[in-house]
């Protein structure tokens, strides 16, 4: 009787090591998405949220970003924009969240490919913006450029994705005889 309650045991306590190993020290790839989601997160704003957390938000995104950033931005029905630097990310980023009553970002679908050294990684994915007040909601898909500053991972560019229904539409005269 002895024996199955001590192998029951056993069993326990190596599933949680296994799940605490897993919790408190992450691959890489699944540390680069949680910071990801936390980055959405951050973002974020609540519909009756004041200045001041909406500034501290503002504030906190310098932890994810070095401080020469590159943000590529090309929406439809938006004009194209280039961020430089960390400083004029958070300004606009401000700016944008005094603009809105409220903002819900949302980061899906994230696939994470690291170098072979582990140093740096490309996060491809879903972003998927909801304006409190508006019907519809924005989403774009982005390929986010990470590298690993004194163990965090960093971003240091984010790139649109173009896809099909953003590329400019053939006009009758270029359209290939016989389609």
């Amino acid at each position: 009787m002895k024996k199955p309650v001590r192998l029951i045991l056993a069993v326990a306590v190596i599933g949680l090591a296994i799940w605490g190993w897993r919790v408190w020290f992450p691959g890489p790839q699944n540390a680069i998405r949680a910071r990801l989601l936390k980055l959405a997160r951050t973002v974020s704003v609540e519909p009756g949220e004041g200045a001041i957390p909406r500034g501290l938000k503002a504030q906190s995104l310098g932890d994810y970003f070095t401080a020469d950033v590159v943000i590529n931005l090309e929406a439809r029905g938006f004009d194209t924009r280039e961020l430089q630097g960390r400083d004029e990310l958070m300004q606009a980023v401000m700016g944008a969240m005094q603009h809105v009553r409220g903002l819900k970002v949302e980061f899906l679908d994230i696939n994470v490919t690291l170098d072979a050294g582990d140093q740096s990684a490309v996060a491809n994915l879903t972003g998927k913006a909801t304006v409190e007040g508006e019907r519809d909601f924005e989403v774009q898909e982005f390929n986010f450029k990470l590298k690993l500053v004194d163990r965090t991972w960093l971003i240091y560019r984010i790139d649109t994705v173009k896809t099909l229904s953003q590329t400019t539409a053939l006009r009758p005269s270029q359209v290939p005889v016989g389609l």
